[in-house]
């Protein structure tokens, strides 16, 4: 049975429990206290980063049935498109995107008369 891998996702979340912060070395203070000022910035992820980089041991403790991610790998998971384009009518344009399932999505719009284009880029990853 394969362990689960630590994400940088799940990294965020420790990051809002103290027991977890307690943990962190000294010199990661500052940056923390700028995460808890604005958690949902993507301006966090180096953060992120150099706690899946350094700070292996915290992690294994915090997760203790799971195993650490590679930073690499995650970064391209997160760096990956998936298009996905739709042509219609106006009309038929909230039926079509409601197909396209649960999640987050980026989104670009043309139109032209009462015809619209849709780009679709399905995200992976919440920041």
């Amino acid at each position: 049975m394969s362990q689960s891998k630590i994400t940088l996702l799940e990294i965020k979340q420790a990051l809002k429990d103290s027991r977890f912060r307690e943990t962190l070395p000294p010199d990661l203070t500052e940056e923390v206290h700028k995460f808890l000022k604005n958690p949902a910035c993507a301006c966090n992820l180096p953060l992120y980063r150099k706690i899946m980089r350094d700070c292996g041991e915290q992690l294994r403790s915090y997760f203790p049935s799971r195993e650490l991610g590679n930073i690499e790998e995650e970064a391209k998971n997160m760096a990956e498109n998936k298009f996905s384009v739709i042509n219609c009518s106006v009309h038929e344009l909230e039926e079509k995107l409601r197909k396209l399932g649960v999640g987050r999505k980026q989104i670009a719009i043309s139109r032209y008369g009462d015809q619209v284009t849709v780009v679709v880029n399905e995200l992976d990853i919440i920041y």
